[in-house]
């Protein structure tokens, strides 16, 4: 009796053993592909070109123009600095205007949402100011339109009116 337990734990503990070390033997399946990459959000950095179009409520005056600036994407936090040379009509004549201005704001991917304030010339008028914001869009890469209204004031004198503008940016 003691031996026929023996050989019956032995041949338990030796296939035990057998099973242990084919489960072993068989491979672990592969580890899942890794997730794609995520896809950058968009940068802002860089210097841009553009048109834009509007209108200066209060005076009544069309506006078109071309701009250029510069802007630093620094984490999503964006700031930069923009010229804008340009001119219209009102009735009865034509008038030109150029802003030198600073520009703050956030981007969120492609969407940059922006605070921006300076000064110009309001040709053959005054000297002026300016403060307002806007939303900007990539299109792409290279492209981004815009929408933005600004206060405009005479230095010496309150608003002189409200400017409302859309365009066109190239990036670079």
């Amino acid at each position: 009796m003691f031996l026929k337990r023996t050989l019956i734990a032995a041949t338990f503990v030796v296939g035990s053993a057998v099973a242990a070390n084919a489960a072993d033997i068989i491979p672990a399946p592969p580890p899942p592909p890794p997730a794609p990459p995520m896809a950058p959000a968009f940068d802002w950095s860089g210097p841009y070109v553009g048109a834009y179009a509007g209108y200066m409520f209060g005076p009544g005056l069309a506006q078109v123009g071309a701009q250029a600036g510069y802007l630093w994407d620094l984490g999503g936090f964006v700031v930069g600095l923009e010229g804008q040379v340009g001119g219209g009509f009102a009735f009865p004549g034509i008038f030109g205007e150029a802003n030198l201005n600073a520009r703050a704001g956030y981007g969120f991917g492609d969407l940059l949402a922006y605070a921006e304030a300076g000064v110009g010339v309001l040709w053959p008028i005054t000297y002026t100011w300016n403060a307002g914001g806007g939303l900007e869009y990539a299109i792409n890469s290279d492209m981004s339109v815009f929408g933005e209204a600004k206060a405009v004031g005479a230095f010496g004198g309150g608003i002189f009116g409200v400017s409302v503008q859309g365009g066109l940016n190239w990036h670079f």
